[in-house]
């Protein structure tokens, strides 16, 4: 099997979640505590011993239908040209807040060469990466975000930032208004449905004003911003 690599950094909620991948796949790895995504995503290609390998989210909780048995092809093409192999595979997960299913949050497939060998990115890991983006449609886990105020308020505020801000490269406009809107307006009698919905609005509003400042959008990484974003918003 590929290996299956959990990216956690202090949340409470990662070592059960890491038990209950443990479940799906026994051999799972974890890299805690590695500040910076990118960073932590060169460690997991770091430590990785397969040529592709899984990385699992901290808060993903897996689906009990899911399992890690697909190993992309040598020769199989994903696209014309372009082998299964070199190509980022994302699977979808589940909004535990507005029911959203696509792939914000859900299980991810990476080359480890190009991981290895990459030495920036832009935003966001999996569509800038530069290897082609494969969909997956099979529903792998549900991104359970909402355990707290900030951690609900830090998920929403990223992931529409990006929705709002188009930064991820052949993105479809129209999914991408649909999904602002369903961030934005549902939810609120779910468990810290009100911090998502405060979240997703102030990071619509963040990628519409910043869209044209990389820079500046790239400060949804950093986690330290975030928090102070965040203590000043409440």
């Amino acid at each position: 099997m590929l290996d299956v690599i959990q990216i956690s950094y202090f949340e409470p909620y990662a070592d059960d979640n890491f038990e209950l991948l443990q479940l799906f796949a026994p051999h799972a790895k974890r890299v805690q505590g590695v500040k910076g995504i990118f960073e932590a995503h060169k460690q997991a290609a770091k430590i990785a011993e397969t040529q592709n390998f899984y990385v699992i989210d901290a808060d993903a909780v897996i689906d009990e239908q899911f399992n890690f048995n697909f190993t992309p092809g040598v020769t199989e093409e994903a696209y014309p040209g372009v082998r299964e192999v070199d190509c980022v595979f994302v699977w979808r997960s589940r909004n535990p807040i507005n029911d959203l299913l696509y792939g914000y949050g859900g299980a991810k497939l990476f080359p480890r060469k190009a991981l290895r060998e990459a030495e920036q990115w832009n935003i966001d890991m999996t569509t800038t990466l530069g290897c082609p983006f494969v969909p997956k449609f099979q529903v792998s886990n549900i991104t359970a975000f909402n355990t707290d105020p900030f951690n609900t308020w830090r998920s929403a505020f990223r992931e529409c930032t990006k929705l709002a801000s188009a930064i991820i490269p052949n993105g479809d406009n129209t999914d991408n208004e649909y999904r602002l809107n369903v961030w934005q307006n549902k939810g609120a009698k779910r468990k810290h449905g009100e911090w998502a919905m405060l979240g997703a609005q102030q990071g619509a509003d963040f990628g519409r004003q910043y869209k044209d400042k990389p820079d500046t959008l790239n400060l949804i990484n950093d986690f330290d911003w975030l928090k102070e974003t965040f203590d000043d918003a409440i």
